[in-house]
């Protein structure tokens, strides 16, 4: 029996997940590019750890999760990075705020100051530490 087609996806498989910038424009160009936001995730919580490796150098495992757009269906996609990675992450969304203005960079970073402050990017200590 021929299942119908609702437009809607019933799976939570995070592979079907994405979205995708294209052209006409590059990445850098105000206006310049169109989105394809059908089964982009809509960012609502991420985590970031440390992970050591067998071969001893540090990785960052970044948890992002959301919701997949038009749908009830959730993407949970973890991303390891080393520091390369981590710094090209961070340098792209700063000068993407440049590029937005400043009113959005002095909203960023108040926001970055508030986490901050609250130490949301602190290890939190364990009981061997205390």
């Amino acid at each position: 029996m021929k299942r119908k087609n609702t437009g809607r996806r019933v799976s939570g498989d995070p592979r079907k997940s994405g979205g995708d910038i294209v052209g006409p424009g590059g990445p850098h160009d105000r206006h310049g590019v169109i989105l394809d936001d059908r089964t982009a995730v809509l960012l609502d919580h991420a985590t970031v750890t440390l992970v050591e490796t067998l071969q001893g150098g540090p990785l960052l495992a970044l948890l992002l999760e959301g919701r997949i757009n038009k749908t009830t269906d959730r993407a949970r996609n973890l991303y390891l990075m080393d520091e390369d990675g981590a710094a090209a992450l961070v340098s792209e969304l700063l000068a993407l705020a440049g590029r937005i203005g400043p009113e959005f960079e002095e909203r960023l970073m108040a926001r970055v100051l508030e986490h901050t402050a609250r130490g949301e990017n602190r290890p939190h200590p364990t009981d061997d530490e205390n």
